[in-house]
């Protein structure tokens, strides 16, 4: 179980945020080159992942099929992420899926059920977010930042997959992501970030982008 403390940023530039992360005392250093991530957020037919979001039920889990890259089509090496938080802290499951390609013609209710048989909830795909995300490690391992921008959000629509223009987001999201067992030490960490903490759900964020 980690904690994932989150900074939705809107008045700084990326600079100022890489500057922030680098002059911060934990001395973070890049892990990785820059990579795309996208994900198509799933949920069941009643919306109750959504739903216990927005309602702040402690207990509650979150679906996704993840891929890395700068194209939404070819999907390779993809993940399904079950991710798993209690109170204020948060673990995932990981489940290898297979290669496919996302077409309108594509039945993505058909895939997670033949190639995740036991799960015990029917989902299905609400939307799809594409972001460019950067790495960063603490000089001694213990801690990670990463900071997202250029968000893209899609409307997961059937047979109209894609075909709208996305709805794009020019916020930063910089999270800082810890072992529950450091937490004891990370003040002084905190206190050299000129954020304030929010909450911030990409999924939610997709779906108030297109519908309010």
């Amino acid at each position: 179980m980690r904690y994932e403390r989150k900074y939705r940023i809107e008045n700084a530039s990326l600079s100022q945020v890489e500057w922030v992360i680098r002059q911060n005392p934990a001395c973070f250093q890049m892990a990785f080159p820059d990579r795309w991530i996208n994900s198509i957020y799933l949920d069941d037919i009643a919306f109750n992942s959504l739903n216990e979001n927005l309602a702040g039920i402690s207990k509650r889990n979150k679906f996704r099929i993840r891929w890395y890259g700068d194209t939404l089509s070819e999907v390779k090496k993809p993940t399904l992420e079950i991710k798993i938080k209690n109170n204020f802290t948060n673990t995932k499951d990981f489940f290898k899926l297979p290669d496919f390609t996302l077409t309108p013609a594509f039945d993505c209710v058909q895939f997670i059920e033949t190639h995740i048989p036991n799960l015990q909830q029917r989902l299905f795909p609400v939307s799809i977010i594409q972001y460019l995300r950067s790495y960063y490690v603490s000089q001694n391992g213990k801690v990670r930042a990463t900071i997202d921008r250029k968000l893209k959000y899609y409307l997961y629509q059937g047979r109209l997959l894609m075909q709208h223009s996305p709805a794009i987001d020019h916020g930063i999201i910089l999270e800082i992501k810890y072992d529950k067992d450091y937490d004891d030490q990370m003040q002084p960490i905190f206190q050299m970030i000129p954020f304030r903490l929010t909450k911030n759900s990409k999924y939610v964020s997709s779906i108030n982008a297109h519908y309010i």
